[in-house]
């Protein structure tokens, strides 16, 4: 028996979306186990600050802008990350996006934006960095995705069907690259509390009071209560799981049948 599965120890990362909320979290937790982190954003300012949380830990990080509805930024931020690092064995799809609109309200573009940063972008992030992991035949995909995608969302349509669509690729991919060793799995997390989530979508705890009495733990999550699943699927402790999706939203499944 290995003594630390779950460290990730000397291992190379890339976070999309790794400067804020559960991207800042899932980074800071990486390098808390061992690895070295490139953080990507559309905004360099959402990245200075974990890049310097990330040294701070004892590891390196390459802080990179990037669309990941791009192809040619997502291929120069892996080209970077293999230039600097001579690997990539972690991507966590964690980029994202929402608003809430009636489904009447919401323009092509609106939904062809969410549709680009929460679904286009796994596609392309992992279509090129499966291209490198192929070749040390090991390799880890972990994609943030949501109850939203699991459960619908009223309201928020165009996210959940976007997030809906990154649980099934999780599937297929984990199908497409077992062969070569590299193993996908997803996260779907349910309320949990981000600036993001306060300042763009008008959510606060006290406007969601009523949401809580579904849920048994009757409270918000924390990004570090998404960031430590993370590790563990990015870990050897996950290393017989691919293809799965792991809940983490309070509960609210616990009550069905009761």
């Amino acid at each position: 028996m290995k003594n630390n599965p779950f460290s990730v120890e000397g291992r190379v990362a890339i976070v999309t979306g790794g400067g804020t909320g559960i991207g800042r979290a899932i980074s800071e937790a990486l390098a808390l186990s061992g690895a070295n982190v490139v953080i990507c954003s559309r905004k360099a300012e959402h990245l200075r600050d974990t890049a310097k949380k990330i040294e701070e830990l004892g590891r390196k990080s390459l802080a990179l802008t990037c669309d990941v509805r791009k192809e040619e930024e997502v291929r120069n931020v892996v080209e970077q990350t293999v230039k600097k690092f001579g690997k990539l064995d972690i991507l966590v799809n964690n980029a994202g996006a929402s608003f809430v609109c009636p489904i009447e309200d919401v323009s092509l573009n609106g939904w062809n934006a969410i549709f680009g940063i929460n679904s286009t972008g796994v596609f392309l992030f992992s279509k090129v960095a499966c291209q490198e992991m192929k070749k040390q035949n090991r390799g880890v995909i972990v994609n943030i995705a949501s109850i939203a995608g699991r459960d619908g969302a009223p309201m928020m349509a165009p996210y959940g069907a976007a997030k809906a669509a990154v649980i099934n690729l999780t599937r297929a991919l984990a199908v497409e690259f077992a062969q070569y060793n590299i193993r996908v799995n997803c996260i779907a997390p349910g309320m949990i509390i981000t600036e993001a989530v306060q300042q763009q979508m008008g959510i606060t705890p006290e406007s969601t009071q009523e949401h809580f009495q579904s849920l048994p733990l009757k409270r918000w999550g924390n990004p570090e209560e998404i960031a430590w699943p993370a590790v563990f699927l990015a870990s050897d402790a996950s290393s017989y799981m691919t293809g799965e999706m792991i809940s983490v939203d309070g509960g609210p499944r616990a009550f069905e049948g009761v």
